[in-house]
């Protein structure tokens, strides 16, 4: 009688590993066929003359000619822990009592019913079911989803775990012939923490909702989350410390001196000193000495040791920083790279390798065009067999690459985008560089310490010289150096002068996410898989947006007053501490300290004595809830001028979330509706040429366009609303018929003769000229639907501003002979 052995992943791309892994080990050849679901497909195959056995902890199973190996997968979860009707969020939500709902246990729910069915269609022919979900506690969690559901049907299916951290076949083979169980201790904390996550996060979420909408705050929700307001609570506390700081005065003391006609600059032993008055008389003191004397001179050699091995944090900490991208968006390419088989998990805390000796591993880069000639230096050089050491965990090793790649192999397999392509490899690159460092050598350098005594007082300076570049040689991310003081013999004299230089205290950084994922590790604050997505998270919940290429993030006004709220009647709901004590009290589930009851007891007290708090004071919690809602969103502003009244237009928000213009004439009944995305900026100083109504930039992330709220519905058609590209009027800068105009006017008077500047037009090229001493300015370069007029006058010069407008971008003024712009006017 023929056995089916069934393997499920935690994801289709992992579950395609082990087909491609199989034909190459055993020679499989498997068939697919559609599942349940639309993407978890069967993969099936049949043994024919392959000698294939496995063993489960101590039970070995051998595979005959005609039994079946079917691979298939999951996409994640497949049970979600809920609350029982009519508590859970379909049913219930304005009514239920958020006190009650926290000591109320929770269920677990199927995410998708056919996901259900597809396991127990599995299940139900399987006679060994083995799981191969990811190396880590929901990996387990999930994993005992699958096999609670799949063997429903089946109760003597036997089951299987398979533990691998690289998805190469050779790992996948070692995984599949020597399994596992199931960590059910693991299982136990990871299900606990996702309970507690539901039982504070729903709860606080729906008391804060329900009072903001009871307020008129319609189809908008005050997401609460132990992680994420944690995150929040880092970012904001920073924030206000940093505008709030109130600088310091200081002053130092340097000595400058030559020595072999160079200058060596030291700092005083004292710097900095907030008393002045002392720095004034060490001065005084000092300018009544000719000569410094060296009191000291020693050289010592030093190293610039060699990066650790890649754990998960630094590896999205650092390559955001690199890169200039998300920590998430770092994880979810490397999640990509690794479903590929191009490197091993991407989450782990260790920064230890497993392995004695990595001569194989780096072998296989000796021949690649980019990293060949390093890989072999490696080799040569023995670090393969000394490599760096940093902390060392039990589960998964490591991140480091497993396969030679070249960036025409991540086209083939990532989508033609070229901004992910290079991205996704610049990531590749940096993670087999930072594995051939760990297993190069350290570089060498001859550090220096000088200290110089004059007048009682010393000055001390350090140098460091790199003897032997080592890993240095190769590896871009890291940055030292070079800085030699000329070597002196003790009590060689030297004539010197002094100056004293006054600064101010700076405040802390503001956080950006690199920073931040470092913070969290810190504080234990998530774990390597989840920290990144917190960051993510807050984000999306617009309560924080990252800002220029640094990406320092800031609270917008719903994150402002979210902390606040928190901070001030609730703290144990938002303090970093608090979440790692939560996550504490589950791990000592899994060695056994506390029970799951326990634990439970715990977050209740915590979780209701925080709504409880809020409850008292719940008028002005959502009063500065609502009001932050309307500052994001601009609900109650004036957008312009009714067509029909004149009345001011207001925006208002519907109950379903919808967007219009409301005229705040009380006679007047128009009514506009607007897109329902995107911020809104009315362009002050431009007009509808159809309508005169005054035009709307709106904006949606990085994209921009201008509409006329009249015209996106009255001059619509029946299928489609009315663009500004439609229109046909060549004298609106924004029409479709847009021709690009400008003005020769004086700009006002020559600052080099004091003749006229005016504005002129060549052939569509724009330039500011003086028609005395001929002296011209360049302005911006004139293209098609653009303009450039003159406009107000120049705040510190006084002359006429070129007011810029260009289709689909914010307008806005620039005075060429100050280099000063204007946004405000628009």
């Amino acid at each position: 009688m023929s056995s089916t052995i069934s393997i499920v992943a935690e994801k289709p791309s992992i579950a395609r590993a082990l087909v491609r892994a199989f034909s190459i080990v055993y020679k499989m050849k498997f068939k697919s066929r559609k599942g349940e679901t639309r993407y978890n497909y069967i993969f099936e195959a049949s043994i024919e003359e392959q000698k294939i056995k496995f063993t489960i902890e101590t039970i070995e199973y051998r595979l005959k000619k005609g039994d079946k190996i079917l691979v298939s997968s999951v996409t994640g979860h497949i049970l979600n822990f809920d609350y029982p009707p009519p508590f859970d969020k379909d049913t219930n939500w304005h009514n239920s009592d958020p006190i009650e709902m926290v000591e109320i246990e929770p269920i677990e729910k199927a995410i998708h019913d056919n996901m259900i069915d597809h396991l127990l269609n599995i299940g139900s022919t399987s006679n060994v079911l083995i799981v191969a979900t990811d190396w880590d506690g929901h990996g387990e969690a999930i994993g005992r989803e699958i096999v609670e559901v799949a063997s429903r049907n089946n109760k003597k299916i036997r089951h299987g775990r398979m533990r691998f951290t690289s998805t190469n076949p050779l790992s996948l083979q070692r995984a599949f012939e020597s399994q596992t169980g199931l960590n059910w201790d693991w299982i136990r904390q990871v299900d606990s923490l996702r309970k507690q996550d539901l039982r504070m996060g729903s709860s606080i979420t729906r008391f804060l909702t329900v009072g903001v909408q009871d307020r008129g705050i319609h189809n908008q929700m005050i997401s609460y989350g132990p992680c994420q307001t944690s995150v929040l609570y880092l970012i904001t506390s920073r924030y206000i410390e940093n505008k709030s700081f109130i600088p310091e005065q200081f002053w130092k003391i340097s000595l400058k001196t030559m020595v072999n006609d160079k200058p060596l600059f030291l700092d005083w032993h004292g710097n900095p000193s907030s008393d002045e008055e002392t720095i004034n008389d060490i001065i005084n003191k000092l300018e009544k000495e000719e000569t410094v004397v060296v009191s000291d001179f020693n050289e010592e050699i030093g190293s610039v040791r060699r990066p650790l091995p890649l754990d998960t944090d630094t590896l999205e900490a650092e390559c955001s920083n690199f890169f200039k991208v998300s920590p998430k968006q770092i994880s979810d390419i490397a999640e990509r790279l690794y479903n590929n088989g191009f490197i091993t998990y991407p989450r782990t805390e260790s920064s230890y390798y497993h392995e004695k000796d990595l001569t194989k591993l780096t072998n296989i880069f000796a021949d690649h065009t980019e990293f060949g000639e390093i890989a072999q230096e490696c080799i040569n050089l023995g670090g393969v067999t000394n490599p760096s050491k940093g902390r060392f965990t039990k589960d998964h090793e490591p991140i480091k690459p497993v396969k030679a790649i070249t960036k025409k192999d991540l086209e083939k397999t990532f989508a033609k985008t070229p901004s992910i392509i290079n991205l996704s490899w610049a990531i590749y690159s940096y993670i087999v560089w930072r594995f051939l460092a760990t297993v190069h050598v350290d570089a060498k350098t001859l550090d220096q310490y000088i200290i110089l005594t004059v007048g009682g007082e010393d000055f001390k300076g350090k140098g460091k010289l790199i003897t032997e570049l080592g890993f240095l040689k190769f590896y871009q991310y890291r940055n030292i150096v070079s800085s030699e003081i000329p070597k002196l013999e003790k009590l060689t004299n030297f004539p010197f002068e002094t100056n004293k230089h006054v600064g101010f205290t700076t405040p802390p950084p503001l956080w950006n996410e690199s920073m931040l994922i470092r913070k969290m590790s810190e504080l234990n604050l998530g774990t390597d898989a989840t920290r990144s997505s917190h960051i993510d998270t807050v984000q999306k919940r617009r309560y924080t947006i990252p800002t220029g290429t640094q990406r320092i993030l800031i609270p917008t006004p719903l994150g402002l007053a979210l902390y606040h709220v928190l901070n001030n009647n609730a703290q144990d709901l938002i303090l970093p501490e608090i979440r790692g004590k939560v996550e504490s009290w589950t791990q000592q589930i899994r060695e056994h300290k506390k029970t799951a009851e326990e634990v439970d007891k715990l977050v209740i007290d915590l979780t209701t004595q925080g709504i409880m708090a809020m409850k008292s004071n719940e008028e002005d919690i959502f009063s500065t809830l609502a009001t932050s809602f309307k500052e994001m969103t601009g609900v109650g502003n004036v957008l312009g001028v009714c067509p029909d009244c004149e009345g001011d237009l207001i925006l208002t928000q519907g109950k379903k979330g919808s967007r219009f213009l409301r005229c705040a004439n009380p006679l007047c009944e128009a009514s506009f509706p607007l897109p329902k995305k995107g911020e809104l900026v009315k362009l002050e100083d431009e007009f509808c040429r159809i309508c005169n109504a005054t035009p709307l930039l709106v904006t949606v992330k990085y994209h921009n366009w201008v509409m006329c709220p009249v015209c996106w519905t009255r001059e619509a058609s029946s299928d489609r609303p009315w663009f500004c590209s439609d229109c046909n009027r060549e004298e609106c800068p924004y029409s479709g018929s847009w021709k690009a105009k400008t003005s020769d006017e004086p700009l006002g008077k020559c600052p080099e003769c004091n003749g006229n500047v005016s504005l002129q037009i060549n052939d569509g090229t724009a330039q500011i000229e003086c028609n005395s001493c001929n002296k011209v300015w360049k302005t911006p370069k004139l293209r098609p639907k653009m303009s450039i007029t003159l406009g107000k006058a120049c705040t510190k010069c006084g002359r006429k501003t070129l007011s810029v407008v260009k289709q689909g971008k914010k307008p806005y003024r620039l005075c060429v002979f100050c280099s000063l712009f204007y946004f405000d006017d628009y």
